[in-house]
């Protein structure tokens, strides 16, 4: 053993100060009771008869009074200090073998009954201050036996042991076994309670340390569950939920008070929990506020050691894990994406449809427009009923020329939509306009009735174009609508002063309405519920709309329907210049 290790083993103990400073309290609680009790033994077995030797009774008091008076002084300068307590704490068993010494000197030195007293130190010495204490008090306890076993060989011993059955010693041989065998003992003490007080310390040491790295992995464990984006949901044997983190209860709406303890299918009964299915598997999810989630979950057995409380010894063994992921937004996005690839594939052939449809459809127009004309100054000479015939398919195909180039039209508008060229104009102008459109086509819209409710001198700011086309597919729409419908299409305006000022348009029509199984599907391109239209007439609203930066909103009133558009106006005539 090297000098450094040998004076790192002698070194006081270092616990915390205030674990050292128990200690040393309950060494001067049990130093006074010990005391205290030792003398009160010895005077009840005096009384009795017993062959025992004690001083006098001013001396007891004496050192009952010292060993008082001592200990309570020790134990009020042990509150008010707070450095250097492995010093005390040496100060203190020097100071119980000292009285252990008086106690043995005044009841018969080697003939006293309280010899083993020694031990006392020599043990609270190794136990609270390590190598150095247990030595130090075993060393102190050797010297302090050995002075009074030296004394009484020589003779030197109180007086009032004249008036007890004292017997001094006769052989020097005798004292010198008795100091030998008790200074083995109190070194062997010493060293032993030393050995077992360094051994239970670095044991609550490595406690301490492994319990503080659990806690740390507890912890981390804890916040790995509950921070991560995946929700997780653990149930037992039974199916019966025993936990869930808190992206569970984002995904679900449902919190863990609410569900611990009762059946998973109570509350998810689309997802179907099967043994030994491990794979991804997709569902609308029921959120608590009756809306659904479609999500993917994957199903795991957790693989927990038998419970041996359990009878039977499995327990909850047979655990489930349940992960579950929210897939709405990626299906949105990856339906974005085919949208995306599909309007680019439009895109691709709208060129080739552009010539291979609208020349040819322009020159069966055009003939039939000639051919109209002729068949029309025919019939006011003539009466002939081939001739009315004709008229009337001719007519046909004029009104349908109108439709095909109406849906190229939109297919176009749509597949290659023009950047939107922003200026001041006035709205009620181009309202008008789009009411004159619709008007000339009295035949696709009878008895359709429009009111315009805009004020003469309101301007928007937009591309006025488009801001028509948008007018003319909404009042299509409505006029289609309300053709059992007496009551006028509404066309309104007002104004908004919210986070940036804008202007809220507003068809409204008293027809048959949007059905509610349909309303999620109203602006997705080449949907339709009529047979005559390609579908493409709200989604070019949509896409017009959202280039201005604006929002579409379909409203549900009690009769009919309402299409609100927002339109944002320039803060300042700097964002004119930029736009």
């Amino acid at each position: 053993m090297s000098i450094n290790k040998l004076i790192n083993e002698l070194k006081p103990i270092q616990d915390s100060k205030e674990q050292l400073r128990r200690h040393l309290v309950w060494m001067i609680m049990t130093r006074v009771i010990l005391f205290t009790l030792l003398i009160a033994v010895t005077v009840v077995l005096q009384s009795l008869g017993r062959n025992v030797i004690l001083p006098p009774n001013a001396v007891t008091m004496a050192f009952l009074s010292v060993v008082f008076i001592y200990s309570i002084g020790s134990a009020g300068l042990l509150q008010t200090k707070t450095s250097h307590l492995p010093r005390f704490g040496l100060i203190q068993v020097l100071s119980d073998t000292v009285f252990s010494a008086l106690l043995v000197l005044g009841t018969g030195c080697s003939q006293s009954i309280f010899r083993p007293i020694f031990i006392f130190p020599v043990l609270i010495g190794g136990l609270n201050l390590n190598r150095i204490g247990g030595l130090l008090a075993a060393t102190a306890s050797s010297v302090l036996y050995g002075a009074i076993l030296l004394c009484e060989y020589l003779e030197y011993i109180p007086p009032f042991y004249s008036h007890t059955n004292y017997i001094p010693p006769d052989y020097f041989l005798d004292v010198v076994n008795k100091f030998a065998v008790y200074v083995v003992l109190f070194f062997a003490i010493g060293l032993s309670s030393s050995i077992v007080a360094a051994r239970l310390r670095r044991t609550e040491e490595a406690l301490s340390r492994t319990s503080v790295q659990f806690d740390r992995l507890n912890i981390l464990y804890k916040q790995i569950f509950d921070d991560i984006n995946t929700g997780i949901i653990t149930v037992d044997s039974r199916n019966l939920v025993t936990s869930c983190n808190s992206a569970f209860e984002k995904i679900t709406g449902f919190s863990i008070e609410k569900i611990i303890g009762l059946p998973f299918d109570t509350f998810f009964p689309t997802i179907i929990l099967t043994e030994n299915d491990e794979s991804k598997q997709a569902v609308d999810l029921i959120r608590e506020d009756g809306g659904f989630t479609r999500v993917r979950f994957t199903l795991a057995q957790l693989n927990l050691p038998p419970d041996p409380e359990v009878q039977g010894g499995r327990g909850d063994a047979r655990c489930k894990v349940i992960t579950m992921q929210d897939i709405s937004v990626l299906e949105k996005m990856e339906q974005q994406v085919r949208d995306t690839e599909k309007m680019a594939t439009i895109g691709e052939l709208s060129g080739g449809i552009a010539h291979d449809f609208r020349n040819p459809l322009a020159a069966i127009s055009g003939s039939a427009q000639i051919l109209s004309v002729h068949i029309r100054e025919r019939q006011k000479e003539s009466d002939d009923p081939i001739i009315s015939t004709n008229r009337h398919l001719i007519d046909i195909i004029l009104r349908e020329s109108d439709r095909m180039e109406k849906t190229i039209n939109d297919f176009l508008q749509f597949a290659h939509p023009k950047e939107s060229e922003p200026e001041w104009f006035n709205l009620k102008r181009v309202v008008v306009d789009a009411v004159r459109q619709i008007q000339g086509k009295k035949s696709r819209y009878p008895g359709c009735t429009i009111t315009v409710d805009i004020p003469e001198t309101l301007d928007c700011w937009g591309d006025k174009r488009q801001v028509q086309i948008i007018l003319v597919h909404l009042l299509q729409n409505s006029c289609f609508a309300s053709k059992d419908s007496a009551e006028p299409i509404l066309v309104q305006v007002e104004e908004e002063q919210q986070e940036q000022a804008s202007l809220c348009i507003a068809v409204i029509d008293k027809g048959v309405g949007i059905a509610n199984e349909i309303r999620d599907k109203v602006f997705t391109p080449f949907f339709s519920s009529r047979e005559d239209s390609a579908g493409l007439g709200m989604a070019i609203v949509q896409q017009f709309v959202e280039q201005h930066g604006g929002t579409v909103t379909l409203l549900k009133p009690d009769k009919g329907s309402v299409v609100k558009i927002r339109l944002p106006l320039p803060a300042s005539i700097e964002d004119e210049e930029v736009g």
